[in-house]
C-alpha cells in the first residue's frame, strides 16, 4: 500500500481517533490561529496607513515616518515585524498541537518534520538567477497559507501508520527496546537469559574512574530498556517507580548495583566494568514475558 492509499484510508477516521478533549484543544487553537491571521493582517494595513499619513505630514522635514509611532520607550512596530509574525503563525500552530499530542500520549512526533511537510520552504542559495522569483513565490505561498488542524492530524496519523495515539506510545516504547536489544547489522541479540536474569552485553554502561573513586553511567540503550521495564512493571507511562527513574539518564551513579524497590516483576540492575548490564526479575516467567513482549525477535 503506498502513502496515498494509506492516507485515503485514514481520511474518514482521523477525527474519530482523537478524544473530545483533544478536539477541544485543536479547535481552540484553530480559532486563535485564524483570528491572529486576520487581526495581524488588519494591523499591517492599519500600520501602513499610519506610516503613509505620517510620511505625508512630515514631508520636507527629513524625519522618519515612524518617529512619532514607535519611540524607544514605548511600542516598537515595523512592517517587517508584523509580516514576520504573520509568517510565524503556521509554525506556532503546528508546534502547539504536536507538543500537546507528544505530552498527552508520550509520543516523539517531530515538529520540524511536520512543519516541512505543511509549510513552504524559504528559498536558499541567494546567488541563483531565479532567487528573486523564488522569494516572490514563497512570499505569496506563505501569505495564502491557511492551515486546518486536520492537516496536522493527517501528518500525525501518517506517522503513526493509522494507530490510535494511545497505541502508538507503546509501539514506540517497544520499538526502542527492540533496537536496544538487537544488532540489526548482523541479526544477533545483545542479550541472553539465564534463569530469571537478562544479561545485556556490549556497550550498556560505562565506568569513569576519578582519582580512585569514579562513577557509573548507563548507556542510552540501557535507558530505553529501563523505560520498557518500568512500563512492564506498572502498565503506565506516567507512573514510573522512583527506583527506576532515578537510574534513567543518570551519569554519576556511585554504585554498580541498584534494587528496584517496590517492584514485583523486576528486582535489580547490576553494572560491570566490561560494559555488561544484568537485570534480574522475580521469576523466569517474568523474564521470558519481558523478552517476548518488549524485546522480541530480530525483524
Amino acid at each position: 500500500m503506498d502513502l496515498l492509499q494509506k492516507f485515503a484510508g485514514m481520511e474518514v477516521k482521523k477525527d474519530t481517533l482523537i478524544t473530545e478533549a483533544d478536539k477541544h484543544f485543536c479547535t481552540a487553537h484553530q480559532a486563535a490561529y485564524d483570528n491572529a491571521k486576520c487581526t495581524l493582517q488588519e494591523l499591517l494595513c492599519f500600520w501602513e496607513d499610519m506610516q503613509n499619513q505620517q510620511a505625508e505630514l512630515l514631508t520636507g522635514t527629513e524625519i522618519s515616518s515612524s518617529y512619532y509611532l514607535a519611540s524607544r520607550d514605548n511600542i516598537t512596530l515595523s512592517e517587517k515585524d508584523i509580516r514576520g509574525q504573520v509568517f510565524s503563525l503556521h509554525s506556532l500552530f503546528i508546534g502547539q498541537l504536536v507538543s500537546y499530542f507528544n505530552k498527552t500520549y508520550h509520543l516523539s512526533l517531530s515538529i520540524t518534520d511536520i512543519e516541512n511537510n505543511l509549510i513552504p520552504q524559504k528559498p536558499g542559495d541567494k546567488w541563483t538567477d531565479d532567487y528573486e522569483d523564488r522569494v516572490k513565490a514563497y512570499t505569496q505561498a506563505m501569505q495564502g497559507l491557511s492551515l486546518r488542524y486536520t492537516d496536522i492530524l493527517d501528518q500525525i496519523f501518517i506517522y503513526t501508520d493509522g494507530r490510535e495515539l494511545s497505541e502508538q506510545a507503546l509501539h514506540e516504547l517497544k520499538e526502542k527496546c527492540h533496537e536496544a536489544a538487537w544488532d540489526i547489522s548482523n541479526g544477533q541479540a545483545r542479550f541472553t537469559q539465564k534463569k530469571c536474569t537478562l544479561l545485556f552485553n556490549g556497550y550498556f554502561c560505562s565506568f569513569h574512574d576519578r582519582y580512585g573513586g569514579g562513577h557509573w553511567e548507563p548507556a542510552q540503550k540501557t535507558d530505553d530498556i529501563l523505560k520498557g521495564i518500568a512500563h512492564f512493571e506498572t502498565g503506565s507511562f506516567s507512573c514510573i517507580p522512583h527506583s527506576i527513574s532515578s537510574i534513567i539518564s543518570a551519569y554519576n551513579l556511585r554504585s554498580d548495583f541498584y534494587e528496584f524497590a517496590g517492584c514485583e516483576k523486576a528486582l535489580s540492575l547490576k553494572m560491570y566494568k566490561n560494559q555488561r548490564v544484568d537485570i534480574k526479575f522475580s521469576s523466569e516467567e517474568y523474564a521470558r514475558q519481558f523478552v517476548s513482549e518488549y524485546l522480541g525477535a530480530i525483524c
